[in-house]
């Protein structure tokens, strides 16, 4: 079989564009926006908990789990979390969040789950964001109950229902 540069270079691209985080609000859009960030802190290091926008609308977004996973590599068991923001359509959408721990390496994963140490919590809900508004993915990692909603920046109060598992 024979390639040439050019189908190697279309089918790299192709790879890649699968892996490729869809962009809530294009170049082109000059509608009302809205500001929606992750956020999470470090437990001690090696592990973290991350409250995250997965989705908007079955689109993919650039979050929290995949830039704390990509900031961490080859640092071994050390964990650098990375907390993006991006820019949302202040329109009705249905958004995937999630709260879970992460660890700087997945032996650390597992050895926190086999003790029951190792927490998380997703669902879908729907969000109209205010035009201008900031909100943040807040939640909480405990045995008991673990929960994820998303918060209003400015009033600290929950702007959507709260996921609880």
């Amino acid at each position: 079989m024979r390639f040439t540069l050019n189908s190697l270079i279309v089918s790299a691209a192709l790879a890649l564009s699968g892996c490729a985080s869809y962009v809530p609000v294009p170049k082109d859009y000059s509608g009302p926006t809205a500001v929606l960030k992750d956020s999470g802190f470090s437990e001690d290091g090696t592990k973290a908990q991350i409250f995250a926008a997965m989705e908007i609308d079955g689109n993919r977004l650039e979050n929290a789990f995949g830039a704390t996973a990509n900031a961490s590599q080859g640092r071994g068991m050390s964990i650098l979390t990375v907390f993006p923001e991006r820019k949302v359509k202040a329109v009705p959408s249905k958004i995937q969040i999630r709260a879970s721990h992460a660890t700087g390496a997945p032996v650390a994963a597992i050895a926190s789950q086999m003790a029951g140490t190792f927490f998380s919590v997703e669902g879908i809900i729907e969000f109209t964001p205010q035009a201008g508004g900031v909100y943040v993915v807040k939640g909480e990692l405990k045995k008991e109950k673990s929960s994820v909603w998303i918060e209003d920046a400015q009033t600290g109060k929950p702007a959507t229902v709260i996921v609880s598992k």
